[in-house]
This record gives structure tokens, sequence and C-alpha cells, in this order.
């Protein structure tokens, strides 16, 4: 069952905060629809705090059962004559049905066919062999969006003359910011595609949060890389494999909201996720039965929202009903 609570803040952020704080519940078990983003005014005047609404899962409730008087004493009753007192009115036991053994029966097998000595080994068909392998495929293991790896550097030789200038602008940038670390390109670059790893003590500051500083960092180090070049190339930053940690975080959150708008027939909207990450979602959901995705709103503020296969999405525009 789904409930809902409405809650203000001075931003976005600390209204979602406090809702979260009040509920007890992590920021991937709610979804978060944003009612007013609130105004800041100028010098405290004509500020507004911004409103959300989160909507969570509680456990559907059971119906007590209320039990009468006369109930309880037929229960006495039949537990007395469990324990061996006996009813007046005794009613004869019916016969029990013999079960039927899944073994097949010998006698209709050659005495030289090796089931005769090993009747345990012959196994029943299955019903339907179609749900058997559905129930495989589900039980299969998926492949993740973001593959773990373990860094190791190219070669000085490969690196490309544009790599190297991302590498020390990287190298000053820590140095700058007071962070003990070094940048590294890794083998698994690409001609088209450059790969650097960052390793130091604490990376944290590094990846700031979720992954805010990280991308900024890889932003500008992007700009460096392709001043000089003719062909844009493409750039991946990476420290502690956090990519791979936030796209395992993202498919799990997919999945699971995913089985809540099927169970509901509800759309649910997520919160609002960069192109990247977005995309991330796209993927998970991609082969999963029910559910569609798409985006909405603005960028930054642009979003994926859930909903149950077949629902009419929104055009640009407006709503436009089908023709008969």
């Amino acid at each position: 069952m789904l409930k809902s609570i409405e809650m203000t803040g001075t931003t976005r952020d600390d209204a979602i905060k406090k809702a979260l704080n009040v509920l007890g519940l992590d920021r991937d078990d709610v979804s978060v629809e944003v009612l007013d983003n609130g105004k800041r005014g100028f010098l405290g005047f004509g500020s507004t705090d911004a409103k959300v609404r989160i909507t969570y899962e509680v456990p559907d409730e059971k119906p007590e059962v209320k039990v009468s008087e006369p109930e309880v004493i037929e229960q006495k009753i039949e537990i007395n004559s469990k324990q061996g007192v006996k009813d007046e009115t005794e009613t004869k036991a019916e016969p029990v049905e013999e079960k039927k053994s899944n073994l097949p029966d010998l006698s209709q097998i050659a005495p030289d066919d090796p089931r005769r000595t090993t009747p345990h080994l012959v196994k029943a068909a299955p019903k339907n062999i179609e749900e058997t392998k559905k129930s495989h495929k589900e039980h299969v293991e998926r492949e993740p969006i973001v593959p773990y790896i373990t860094p190791v550097a190219m070669a000085d030789e490969l690196v490309s003359e544009q790599a190297k200038q991302a590498v020390k602008f990287i190298d000053g940038l820590l140095e700058k910011l007071g962070i003990e670390g070094k940048a590294t390109v890794l083998d698994i670059s690409e001609p088209d595609h450059v790969r650097i790893d960052i390793a130091g003590k604490d990376m944290g500051q590094i990846i700031g949060r979720r992954g805010d500083t990280l991308d900024a960092i890889q932003y500008l180090t992007s700009l460096v890389l392709n001043q000089n070049s003719e062909e844009h190339l493409r750039l991946t930053v990476d420290t502690e494999n956090y990519r791979a940690k936030r796209a395992e975080s993202l498919e799990r959150l997919a999945r699971k909201m995913a089985v809540k708008v099927c169970k509901y027939h509800k759309a649910m909207t997520l919160e609002p996720m960069n192109p990247y990450e977005r995309r991330i979602i796209h993927a998970s959901l991609q082969n999963f039965r029910g559910v569609t995705t798409h985006s909405t709103g603005t960028e930054p503020g642009r979003r994926v929202v859930i909903s149950p296969d077949g629902s009419a999405r929104p055009s640009r525009r407006g709503f436009q009903p089908r023709k008969k």
C-alpha cells in the first residue's frame, strides 16, 4: 500500500531531508514529487518555501478477525477431541487415497533397460516447458551496465599527447585543492575514448555528493582534452570504481520502482538526474515486463518517469486522444 506526505523547507533538498528524517527511510526507498521549488526572494522579502510530496510503501494492513463466543466453544471441543476426548457424534474416518508414485511401472520396461535397476533416476517431465524456461531466465544473473574494473595504467609510449595534457591538468587541480592523488590513463582506453583513473587516500572529496565533483572534473578535463584535437574525444574520469557502484545503485532503484509500478499500476517519477544516469535507468528497465520509461522536464531538473506499459505518454503539443 502506498502512502504519501507533504513537507516544506527552505530548499527542495531541505524539504526532502526533513521528510526522510520523519519517515526514517532512505532516499532510494521513496518517490519524490516536487510541488513547489520555492523562491529565494530579495533580502529575505518575498521568499517562499519549497514543497515536496514523498510517496512510500507500507505493508498492507491485515483485518483483525473477531471470533464470537460460540466459535470459541466449538474450537475448544475440536481441540479436546484431538487430545482423546470422544465426542457423542463420532463420524467414521474417510478412507485416505493412496498417493500415486511418480516412479515408472517396472512391468512396462524391458529387462535390459537401465531404468529397471535405477528407477529413482527417472523424473517426470515438467507440465509446462515454457514455464521452466521462463523460471530459468529469471534466475540468470544480469550483466552490469557498468562493469567493475581493476585499474591498469597504459604504457607511457602508447599514451597520446592529448591524454597526457588531460592527466597533467587533473594532477595540477588536485595539487591546488590540497588532495593527495595521481591520475593515470588506463590500458582499456580506446582511440576515441580516453579513460582516466584517480588514485589516492581520501577520494571522497573527489567524488562529492552523488558524484557531482567527479562529474565537474570530468567536464573540465574534457575541455582540455579536446582543445587541440581535430576529432571529439570522449572522456571518462573515475576513482575507486565509483561509476560502477553508482550504476549498480541506480539499477537496484530502477527495478525496485518498476516492481511498485507493476503492483500499484501507477506511474512514478524519479529524482532529477544527468543524461548519463538517465541512460542507465532506461537501459536497466529496457527488458522489464510491464513498464515503460521516458524522460520529462528540462535540464538540470530532467527526470525519468516509470509508467505501466501501455499508458499514454505526454506529447509536446499537449494531450491528443487516439484516433478511432
